[in-house]
Formats: structure tokens, C-alpha cells, sequence
């Protein structure tokens, strides 16, 4: 989920009469605290009343964010019987906030809950300039655990800036800096999200998730600048992983190894021979084409490189394989293999491991409760039917047949608490 305040599409008359209707209406059942009324607007900007939540909003922080109010405090004071210390002529909107709220729930699963044990949570660092702002509201913490008996949400991760492409800017670093590790998350999704062009030009509605990921989300495929980018800072880390394997103890006078200027970086279904010049500030790297200057003080085994590409910050989760690295970046979960030449030639003729075959397999989508079991073995089922219920998180979820068949086996009964791709039943 992404807030934003202000918002590109409403102008000042369209905000001030809402903000009026607002007030009429708070004063006609006498309320008197922090309050928030919804309207839902169309292309013409007529707008029409929603709902009233007489509480402060899961996105109050991009409010405090742009007008300097710190809203928990007045709530608190009105309560206690005190006036408020400004009037509405008083307040002005001052620049553009961000708000991405990070979620227990797999968009690689439908946005289904996930569960399970904080291993790494490490938020971007809060920040408060004239000219930029993080903050990150969040309840948990690393090595706590997120149960299936409560809300979803993890964190609401906040950014301000002067203007919204400033803004936006800001998110993207804190998204590509936020780590969580131990449960699947929607922060491939969110950053996705802020690289969408309907979303940085503002022309968008709430059908986007529905236009733009009709059959969910599965990733992103970086443009090839961004791969250049990725890849040139990958084959300068992996440098800097091998010039550390070769002051290795032990080895054989004769045995050293020497580290070569020539590699291939493959990455998204590319491979680009790469040419590496180090000096003691960073290294000149050319790959498909085009010098880019890589600088950065990653060290093998760091989950996070902070590297500067061509003067700009790239930020990337790195997992370790075989061969290279495994990098998050701007909603892409990539495996980057940088080799030599020959290592890449014998590469390119190994074969893929087919997955898996689970097409006669119900398997559970998430950690939860097999509330019941809606058919027996024996059963012939066809598309759509129910075969059983699942919760977690408040949700109850409907498993149904993705198509015709047979009941074989049965492998749960309603109490059971399953995991993750727990075999629920199977299918001749």
C-alpha cells in the first residue's frame, strides 16, 4: 500500500470545498478530536463522501510530514481540554511525503500472508534534513516473530522531500536499503511500484494493480541501462571477492593465483564480456559497451552494497552463489554470474533443472489453519469448486480446484496447522 500527500491530481479549490465538507460535518456531530473523512473523487474531480474514521489514519505520518503538526500530541491535547495552538490559516502544505506500507504477504503469492521469524530486519537509517526526510513507524524488531493471529503490517515507511520526483527519489534508496529477511514481504512490489511511469507521472487510478498486474506480480525486468549498472558493480564486488580468495593461508608458492581483467557478466538472460580497470578509488568497468565508473567499500559477505555508479547511489541485497551473486534491486530478484571467459563457455552448456511437477498436488499457500475440508477422497471435483479453507492473519482463504479431477489422498484434517507448500491433498 502507497500514500502520498499531496496528491498530483487534486488543485486547491477541489481540496478546499472537501476540506470544508469536512468540517461541516465533524461539527455536526459535535467531534472533537483527530479525525480523518474519505472521499473518493472521479476524472472530473466531483468527489463524494466515503466513510468517516473517528481515529487518526494508518497514513497520518505523510500529514505530519507536510505540514510540520505533530498530530498524536494535539490529539492528546484536545483531549485534555486544551485549544488547539493554530488555525486552519495557519497550516500549509510544505512539500511532497511518502508513505509505503511493508507487509507479512507474498506478492509472489498473491499477496497471501506470510509468517514466520524476523531473521534480519533492518530498516534504512531515519533521517530529518532541510531538504529530505525518512521515518519508518514500525512495532517489531530482529528476531521477533510475525504470528498468523494479527494484522499483516510490519512498518509504514515514510519519505519527504521539496517536490514529489524528489520524493519518490528519496522512497526508492530507502526501499532498495530496507532489509527483511525470514518472511516473504511486499517490498519487491512497493519498489516496483515507484519505477512504474503511471505511478511517477501521476496518472493513475485505483484500478493500477488490476491494469498493470492482471495475473499478479512476478517480478520485474530491469532496462538494460539499469542491468549495465547492476552488472558493472557486481563484476567490480566479485573482483574484490576474488583478490580476497587468493591471499588465502596455506597455498603453494607455485599455486598463486592471478586475477584477470576479463570477465562475463551474465544476468536476466544476458551475458556481456566485461573488461575491469581497478585503481585504489574503484575500478572502470565496460560492459556492453559502455565505461561506467564503480566505487564502494562492500566487503565479501556484506548483505547490503552501498556503491556509487557513474556519480549515482545504487543500492543492492546481495546473496552469495555459486559463481556470483544473488541481487534484489528495484523489485528484479536476479542471479548475477560473473566468469571468465572459459568458466562461461562450459556454462553455457550445462543444462537447466526442470522444476518440480505439483499440477496434481493442492499445496497449502501460505502457514495457517485448515479451517475445513470441503471434500473427500473419491470426489470428483471440476474447475472453481471449493476444496478447502485456509486462515491466517484474520483472513480465511478458499482453496478451489484449478481444474477437473479425482480426490486420491487427503493429507490434513480442519485443526491442522500447516506450512508453507504443506502437501494438502493430492489428485489421480
Amino acid at each position: 500500500m502507497i500514500e502520498e500527500a499531496p496528491s498530483p491530481f487534486l488543485d486547491e479549490e477541489t481540496r478546499a470545498a472537501m476540506g470544508a465538507q469536512s468540517v461541516a460535518l465533524a461539527k455536526a456531530v459535535s467531534y472533537s478530536s483527530a479525525g480523518t473523512v474519505e472521499f473518493i473523487v472521479d476524472g472530473d474531480r466531483n468527489f463524494y463522501f466515503l466513510e468517516m474514521n473517528t481515529r487518526l489514519q494508518v497514513e497520518h505520518p505523510v500529514t505530519e510530514l507536510i505540514t510540520g503538526i505533530d498530530l498524536v500530541e494535539q490529539m492528546i491535547r484536545v483531549a485534555y481540554g486544551e485549544t488547539l495552538p493554530m488555525k486552519q490559516e495557519d497550516l500549509k502544505i510544505n512539500g511532497w511525503a511518502m508513505e509505503s506500507r511493508l507487509y507479512a504477504e507474498d506478492p509472489y503469492r498473491g499477496f497471501l500472508p506470510s509468517i514466520g521469524r524476523l531473521t534480519r530486519y533492518r530498516p534504512p537509517a531515519e533521517e530529518a534534513h532541510p531538504t529530505r526526510a525518512v521515518r519508518n513507524d514500525t512495532g517489531v524488531y530482529e528476531g521477533g516473530e510475525i504470528s498468523m493471529f494479527y494484522d499483516p503490517m510490519i512498518a509504514k515507511l515514510c519519505t519527504w522531500a521539496p517536490t514529489r520526483a524528489a520524493a519518490i527519489e528519496e522512497m526508492r534508496l530507502a526501499l532498495d536499503g530496507f532489509e527483511v529477511e525470514g518472511i516473504g514481504h511486499n517490498l519487491p512490489f512497493l519498489a516496483s511500484v515507484y519505477d512504474h511511469e503511471k505511478f511517477t507521472s501521476g496518472n493513475m487510478t485505483t484500478a493500477f494493480i488490476e491494469e498493470e498486474f492482471p495475473d499478479g506480480f512476478n517480478g520485474v525486468s530491469l532496462s538494460d541501462a539499469m542491468l549495465k549498472r547492476v552488472g558493472a558493480a557486481a563484476a567490480a564486488m566479485h573482483r574484490v571477492a576474488e583478490i580476497r580468495r587468493t591471499r588465502i593461508s596455506g597455498r603453494m608458492d607455485n599455486h598463486e593465483r592471478k586475477i584477470g581483467a576479463d570477465w562475463v557478466v551474465s544476468l536476466q538472460g544476458q551475458s556481456h564480456n566485461t573488461l575491469i580497470k581497478a585503481d585504489k578509488a574503484g575500478s572502470d568497468v565496460t560492459i556492453g559497451g559502455e565505461t561506467l565508473r564503480v566505487e564502494g567499500d562492500w566487503t565479501p559477505g556484506d548483505p547490503l552494497a552501498r556503491m556509487m555508479v557513474d556519480g549515482s547511489p545504487l543500492v543492492m541485497k546481495i546473496g552469495k552463489i555459486s559463481g556470483g551473486f544473488r541481487v534484489r534491486y528495484r523489485g528484479a530478484d536476479l542471479k548475477v554470474h560473473v566468469r571468465t571467459p572459459r568458466q562461461a563457455e562450459l556454462a553455457s552448456l550445462m543444462l537447466e533443472k526442470v522444476p518440480a511437477d505439483t499440477s496434481k498436488l493442492l499445496l497449502c499457500p501460505m502457514p495457517g489453519l485448515i479451517v475445513k475440508i470441503d471434500v473427500s477422497v473419491g470426489d470428483e471435483v471440476h474447475e472453481g469448486q471449493a476444496l478447502c479453507t485456509v486462515e491466517a492473519m484474520k483472513m480465511e482463504n478458499i482453496l478451489r480446484a484449478e481444474k477437473k479431477g479425482v480426490v486420491a489422498k487427503i493429507n490434513a484434517v480442519a485443526g491442522d496447522s500447516l506450512a508453507v507448500d504443506a502437501v494438502i491433498m493430492e489428485f489421480e
